[in-house]
Formats: structure tokens, sequence, C-alpha cells
């Protein structure tokens, strides 16, 4: 547990740094606004900025920003993060079907998502520096998903050992907070979009992604109910033989 403390601890650390990074560090935007108040006033000035360094044809800094912000939400809190539950839900019991390295591929799954998502985070309060809008709604989600996504990471470093009667209760505190921190980042999401001004095409693609995602656990879900099934029955059969035997 004590080593589990101390990964998620430095994650922690570089992850604030980063974020400290992005809300810090002059932004574009900045400069060029203050270029072009130099240009209004000295037509005849040459100016020169970090702009044209970084801007490439129809695709200027902060836009670049925003892409990499949004992008990295999807795959990381709307991607990787769901993946994670599918795996902890249908891979961890025999039913549907069983995997010994479920918790593997799950804690791998989870902390990926969060890290990028986080870094995803870190670049949008960059962007927010920089921007003249104003999304309370999309900005009330974000600060929810982050606040609740490290608590439920944190949350693991102390989870109570299987022998112990607590177990119980941090298990459904888990399952409960997951299932409630994946509503928000979906919806976060989708508000992202709208707030950022993506094309169309983002929205059907992340709407492809969870479509993939929800087809793929109808399925298990489907087979895990048959399977239960027949296996209540079997018991059944079973209970009966060994009735009319004895």
């Amino acid at each position: 547990m004590g080593s589990r403390f101390h990964f998620f601890l430095i994650l922690s650390l570089v992850v604030l740094a980063i974020c400290s990074m992005g809300c810090s560090t002059p932004t574009e935007a900045r400069a060029e606004q203050q270029a072009n108040s130099t240009s209004v006033h000295n037509p005849d000035a040459k100016v020169t900025s970090a702009s044209k360094v970084w801007k490439s044809p129809g695709l200027g800094y902060t836009t670049l920003l925003r892409h990499v912000h949004g992008v990295l939400n999807m795959i990381g809190w709307g991607t990787l993060m769901p993946i994670g539950i599918i795996v902890a839900r249908y891979f961890r019991q025999e039913f549907p079907m069983n995997c010994d390295q479920w918790y593997s591929v799950h804690a791998v799954c989870q902390t990926c998502g969060y890290i990028m998502g986080t870094v995803g985070w870190g670049f949008g309060l960059s962007i927010l520096n920089s921007s003249k809008r104003s999304h309370p709604s999309f900005l009330i989600l974000g600060i929810f998903v982050i606040l609740l996504a490290t608590i439920q990471m944190f949350a693991i470093c102390v989870q109570p050992k299987k022998e112990s009667g607590r177990r119980r209760w941090w298990e459904i505190y888990h399952h409960v907070m997951g299932y409630v921190i994946m509503t928000l980042i979906i919806a976060d999401i989708f508000e992202g979009i709208n707030a950022q001004r993506h094309p169309e095409k983002w929205r059907w693609a992340y709407v492809g992604i969870l479509s993939a995602l929800a087809l793929v656990a109808a399925a298990l879900e489907l087979n895990r109910c048959i399977k239960l099934k027949l296996f209540k029955q079997a018991m059944k059969l079973n209970a009966n033989m060994y009735s009319h035997t004895t």
C-alpha cells in the first residue's frame, strides 16, 4: 500500500506541475494581441512573434491547443476509462469470462486515462487564460471530473483488505463513484465540443466511440446473463439429482 501511495503522490505532483506551467506560461494569444496592437499603432513596423513559429497553414497555436485538449480528453477520460470499467465488470469473475490479469489491465487503463485527461485539463487551463468566451457549464463539469477522478484514484491507496468487513462498503462506493464520474465525463466531452466550437465530425466521432463501447458492453452483458442462467439451471438439476439419489 505504501508503494501505491508514493506512486500516486508522485503522479499528482507531476500533474500539478504540468497544470501550473500551463497556467503561468504566457499564452500565444496574448503575444499575438500585443503584436496586433503594435501593428495598428505603427503600420510600418515589422512584427515578429512566436506565433509565426507555431502557426501552420490554417492552424493557429490556440487552435492547436484546443485540438490537443480535446483529443487527450476524448482518448483519456472518454475512451480508456470506460474500457477499464468494462474490463473490471466483465473479466474479473468466471461470468462471462475470466482473465487472471484483469486487475492489471483495469489499473493501466484507468491510470493512463487519468494522466492523459489531467494533462488535457492542463491544456484547457491555458486555453481558458487566452479565451474571451465564458462557458460556465463546461468549466464546472471539468472541475467536478478532475476532483472526483483524483479522489477515486487516491481511494485505491486506502482500500481495505479483502477479509475486512469494510471491504464490501468500499467496493459499493468505488463502483458508484466510477459510474458517476463516467457520466460527468461523457457530458463534459459533449459540452466541450460545443464550447470549443469543434467541427461536427468530432461529435460524431465520439458518438461512434461510445456506440462501439456500448455494443461491446451489451454483448458481454448478454453473454453474462446467458451463462448465469445456464449455471443456475445446472445447479438446480444437480440438486434435484442429488435429492433423488439420497
